[in-house]
C-alpha cells in the first residue's frame, strides 16, 4: 500500500508533510497541516500477538478517554493531535495532585469497557471472540509459553507454575472485554486536564481484575499502585488475585522482551517506576506464598 498517497486521499486539507514515526506492531505517521494542524494517522497491522481493536472501544467504551477520530475505515485511523504529558513522565508533586482523576479515570474507563460481554476467553480474534474455551486454559497456556522463554533466568521461570499450584481452586472466568497494556506511558494528562488513554486497542476476554493486575504490574509499589488498591476496596481474596495478575503481566512482559532480543533482563524497570520488574515479582510472589502458608496452617 502507498500509505502516504492513502493519508493525502482522507484528508481534506493541504498536508504540508507526513513522517513515519512507528512501525513496532502498527505503521504510525506524524501528519502536519495547514488548518487542522498535527494529525497522526495509524495504519493496524495483523502481525502482532494481540489484535489491536482500538478502533472498535468507540462503539461501546466511554469515547471520552479515547483520541478525538479525524477520519476512521476498516483498518485506519486519523486521530487529532492530543497536548499534554504522559504519566510516566509527571513529577512525583504531579502524580500526588493528579492520582485521584487517574486512577478514578482508570476505574471508569475500565468499568465501560468490561460491561461489553463476548464468547470465550483469552485472545480475541478478529470478531472479539476469546481463542480459548476454558479461562485456567488460557492462563496456564501463556504462562507456560512465557516460563519457557525465560528458561534460563531461575528467579522466573517457577514463578507461575508454583502459583497455579498454591491457588488452583481460585481463578474465576469472566468473559468480558479487558484492557491490557495500560502503562503509565499509555496514558496522558492533557493540557485541559483530562485523562486520555492513547494506546488502548490491546484488549483479551477475561476478568476485570486481569486488566487491573496489568495496570499493577506497572505500578506497583508507586503512588498510583496504592491508590488503585485503595479505590478498589478489594476482598482479601481479590487483593490476591489482582496481585497475581500482575505477576502473570510482568513475566509476559518480560518474555517478550526476551523474545525481542532483551538479555539483561534483570535491569528492565516498568515506564514511571523506579523498581524492576523482577523486583516487584519477587516482592508479590513472596507475600503470597506467604499468605498461603498462613491459610495452611489456620487449616492444619
Amino acid at each position: 500500500m502507498d500509505y502516504k498517497n492513502k493519508i493525502k486521499s482522507v484528508i481534506d486539507d493541504d498536508v504540508l508533510s507526513i513522517e513515519l514515526i512507528s512501525e513496532t506492531s502498527n505503521k504510525v505517521f506524524k501528519v502536519v497541516t495547514r488548518n487542522n494542524g498535527t494529525l497522526f494517522a495509524k495504519f493496524y497491522m495483523t502481525n502482532s500477538f494481540h489484535r489491536d481493536n482500538e478502533l472498535r472501544l468507540y462503539s461501546f467504551a466511554d469515547s471520552a478517554y479515547l483520541k478525538e477520530l479525524y477520519y476512521s475505515e476498516a483498518d485506519m485511523a486519523i486521530f487529532r493531535e492530543l497536548k499534554g504529558k504522559t504519566v510516566d513522565s509527571l513529577s512525583k508533586e504531579e502524580i500526588h495532585e493528579y492520582k485521584d482523576m487517574i486512577i478514578d479515570s482508570l476505574i471508569s474507563f475500565f468499568t465501560s469497557v468490561s460491561s461489553t460481554k463476548v464468547e470465550g476467553y483469552g485472545i480475541l480474534d478478529e470478531h472479539l471472540k476469546g481463542k480459548s474455551t476454558s479461562f485456567l486454559d488460557f492462563l496456564k497456556s501463556k504462562q507456560k509459553e512465557s516460563a519457557e522463554i525465560l528458561k534460563d533466568y531461575d528467579e522466573l521461570n517457577h514463578v507461575a507454575e508454583d502459583i497455579f499450584a498454591m491457588y488452583e481452586d481460585s481463578f474465576e472466568g469472566d468473559t468480558s472485554l479487558v484492557p491490557i497494556d495500560t502503562n503509565m506511558k499509555n496514558i496522558m494528562i492533557t493540557h485541559d486536564r483530562r485523562v486520555k488513554f492513547i494506546d488502548p486497542g490491546e484488549m483479551i476476554s477475561g476478568p476485570i481484575l486481569m486488566g487491573y493486575g496489568d495496570f499493577l504490574a506497572h505500578t506497583n509499589k508507586t503512588e498510583l499502585g496504592d491508590t488503585l488498591i485503595e479505590k478498589l476496596n478489594l476482598s482479601k481474596e481479590d487483593r490476591d488475585m489482582i496481585h497475581i495478575y500482575a505477576i502473570f503481566s510482568s513475566l509476559n512482559i518480560l518474555a517478550f522482551l526476551k523474545k525481542n532480543g532483551v538479555d539483561d533482563l534483570y535491569s528492565v524497570i516498568p515506564f514511571g517506576n523506579s523498581k524492576t520488574f523482577l523486583s516487584l515479582i519477587t516482592d508479590s510472589y513472596n507475600s503470597l506464598s506467604r499468605n498461603q502458608k498462613k491459610l495452611t496452617n489456620k487449616r492444619d
